[in-house]
C-alpha cells in the first residue's frame, strides 16, 4: 500500500522568480557566446539578418530575454489549466526548439561559425527556461 503525496503547484511568485532566474542566466551565457563569437569572427558586421542589420549583442539580449519571457508566460497558463504543467511545457518547449532550428541558416552569407554559435544560443536558452521553470 501506498501514499501519493500530493502535489501541490507552483505559486505565479515562484514561475516568476525561476523565470528571471532563467533569464539572467541565459542572458549571461549568451552574452558571453556572443563576445567569443565575434572575437573569433564569428559575427561580421557586413552579414545582415533578415531584419537588414547586423547582429549585435542587444539583438541577442532581446530575443534571449522574449522568449523566456514568453516562455514563463506559457508555463504559468500551463500551469492554471492542465494537470502536468511540466510534461506539456517540455513538450511543447522542445517542439518549439526544433522549429527555430533552421532559422539562422536564413542569414544570407552567415559564416559556419554565426551558425554554430547562434544554435548553441538557443540551446543555453531553451536549457535554462526547461530547467528553471519546470523547478518552479
Amino acid at each position: 500500500m501506498s501514499i501519493a503525496a500530493p502535489v501541490t503547484k507552483p505559486t505565479l511568485s515562484d514561475i516568476a522568480r525561476n523565470g528571471a532566474i532563467a533569464i539572467v542566466s541565459a542572458t549571461v551565457v549568451n552574452v558571453i557566446l556572443f563576445y567569443i563569437g565575434a572575437a573569433l569572427g564569428g559575427f561580421p558586421s557586413d552579414v545582415l539578418t533578415p531584419m537588414g542589420t547586423p547582429l549585435t549583442v542587444m539583438n541577442v539580449i532581446i530575443m534571449t530575454v522574449a522568449t523566456i519571457f514568453v516562455g514563463a508566460i506559457g508555463y504559468a497558463i500551463l500551469n492554471r489549466f492542465v494537470a502536468n504543467p511540466n510534461l506539456w511545457f517540455v513538450v511543447t518547449s522542445v517542439l518549439i526548439f526544433i522549429a527555430f532550428i533552421p532559422s539562422p541558416f536564413s542569414i544570407s552569407g552567415a559564416p559556419v561559425l554565426m551558425i554554430v554559435v547562434l544554435e548553441v544560443m538557443h540551446v543555453v536558452a531553451a536549457a535554462a527556461a526547461i530547467y528553471f521553470l519546470t523547478r518552479s
